[in-house]
């Protein structure tokens, strides 16, 4: 049976859909069943539902964002996972998709930010992460590059030790600031194998863009030595 997970205070019935402007008809009729816009062979709907905050939107505090995880498969990647995020704006459209990574449900928070947790195959486990931030003024979600912080973080870490995977972001406290946390690698070791603690990444957006402010270490475990 196919999970259907509704994050809201407020939901559409999923009976009656919903359409978005005539060029790009976007129904949410089967939103929790049936695949959307996807890209990937053998299709299954993994989580589906609609977000509502009541401090957004014209809508009268009804959902204005909806979204589906999938799983799948491409004849690049093999077995895959993917997403499609909607936005309600005169009706739904399309905010985003991606279908290069295994994606857990998006977050927003209390100040418009919206993460799309994702992440890639392989043992380096990379980021498949999206994040988008809400503008005041006409409702659209801008994209955020979380990629530039990574060109130059090695430069606030000791000598010897780097970031060699994903990382795990939480944006889910804007009042406390974002982070990103990951273990560290010294240079001889093995990639399973991680033994130079732990760095916590202190971030900003800032024009659009993800900016590391500062990094937190951690001592390694002595059991790891």
């Amino acid at each position: 049976m196919h999970r259907l997970a509704l994050a809201a205070t407020a939901l559409f019935a999923l009976a009656a859909p919903v359409w978005a402007a005539e060029d790009t008809p976007v129904s949410t009729k089967e939103i929790g069943t049936a695949c959307m816009l996807s890209d990937l062979g053998a299709c299954k709907v993994i989580t589906a539902g609609f977000l509502n905050r009541h401090d957004y939107g014209d809508n009268d505090g009804e959902p204005f964002l909806a979204w589906q995880t999938q799983s799948g498969s491409t004849e690049y990647d093999g077995v895959i996972g993917g997403f499609v995020l909607l936005q309600y704006k005169d009706g739904w459209t399309v905010l985003d998709s991606g279908f290069d990574g295994y994606f857990d449900m998006p977050r927003l928070n209390d100040d418009g930010v919206l993460h799309q947790p994702g992440y890639g195959q392989g043992t380096g486990v990379a980021n498949a992460d999206r994040l988008y931030q809400r503008d005041p003024d006409t409702g659209d979600f801008i994209a955020v590059d979380m990629d530039q912080w990574k060109d130059t973080i090695g430069d606030r870490l000791p000598q010897g030790l780097g970031i060699w995977k994903g990382v795990a972001y939480d944006f889910s406290r804007p009042w406390a600031g974002y982070e990103a946390v990951t273990n560290l690698w010294k240079d001889d070791d093995a990639n399973c194998c991680p033994s130079g603690g732990v760095a916590t990444i202190k971030l900003e957006i800032q024009d659009h863009v993800l900016v590391a402010t500062d990094v937190v270490l951690s001592s390694p475990d002595p059991s790891a030595e």
